[in-house]
């Protein structure tokens, strides 16, 4: 049953929020978060009109966590109910970065690659045939591009940077072309590669989990980090040996989308890490909790 907001209240919760006793604010602060994500309009209203430095700081507070548990609670049900679409886990993750995204942007860019992609694409080509097209359109038209430059930046981390900057981390970029090509029904999924994440090409769709994929369905492998260059099982098998990481099922068979999420969020927090920014780490370590 939905929750209703009183109006009264939360006007005098945020009123107790001006308050300099900090045992009156740890008190407020979880009646606050308890009201859920409708209450962020208000804490927004109340953050702009105000002139306290005590009450914005406050607010802000309520605010980061409102949205922290927003997020915790989408991914949530993404993770039980909808892992299958990708999609959507992503544009959970930008939401969270970037609170006010308007995700339907995002969802334009990508209809329109899929739509270009749509009009090329046929049954009778091969699988070789299929992936040039996709090459084509991404990284010729479209220009996408791994960011060989700045390759720990945030912002190849999120879906709605990476339509924006055209170019990602081999993650994400892997990703995005992996939504679209499933989008016109090609069999193309995320490989957990160590230190390098691709995609591999498959006989046929499958739907998430991927319990029931065979090794022999494995066509060859795409690496869109390098304009989607072709890798052939034994090329994957002869990197992992070249690393010293042990040729095992799961580093070179489709993975989930839950294991893509969690990678992306693993690497964010090493990311955020590294850069010092120790106060951006508590909410994806939240999220990848989630998917833990």
């Amino acid at each position: 049953m939905e929750k209703i907001l009183d109006k009264d209240q939360i006007k005098s919760l945020i009123h107790l929020l001006e308050d300099d006793d900090e045992e009156t604010y740890k008190l407020i602060f979880p009646q606050l978060i308890d009201m859920g994500e409708d209450l962020i309009p208000y804490i927004l209203d109340a953050k702009e009109r105000s002139i306290n430095p005590i009450l914005t700081s406050r607010l802000k507070e309520v605010y980061i966590e409102l949205n922290l548990q927003t997020s915790i609670k989408e991914l949530t049900d993404w993770k039980l109910h909808n892992s299958r679409n990708l999609y959507q886990g992503l544009t959970i993750l930008a939401k969270y970065r970037y609170p006010n995204i308007d995700l339907r942007k995002v969802s334009e860019v990508i209809n329109k690659i899929r739509q270009d992609l749509w009009l090329e694409i046929n049954d009778n080509l091969t699988a070789l045939e299929k992936v040039r097209i996709i090459n084509n359109i991404f990284f010729d038209i479209y220009k996408f591009r791994g960011d060989t430059k700045d390759y720990y930046a945030p912002e190849n981390s999120f879906i709605n940077d990476i339509l924006i900057r055209k170019k990602g981390n081999p993650l994400n970029l892997s990703a995005i072309y992996s939504i679209i090509a499933q989008s016109v029904n090609i069999p193309i999924y995320g490989v957990n590669l160590p230190k390098n994440y691709m995609l591999v090409y498959v006989e046929k769709l499958y739907s998430q989990p991927l319990d029931n994929f065979q090794a022999n369905d494995i066509l060859f492998y795409i690496n869109p980090f390098n304009r989607g260059e072709i890798h052939s099982k034994n090329d994957i098998i002869n990197y992992l040996r070249r690393i010293n990481i042990p040729v095992e099922e799961q580093y070179y068979m489709p993975c989930s989308n839950i294991v893509t999420l969690s990678r992306s969020l693993n690497n964010l927090v090493k990311i955020y890490k590294n850069k010092g920014e120790e106060n951006k780490i508590y909410g994806f370590k939240k999220l990848l909790e989630v998917l833990s």
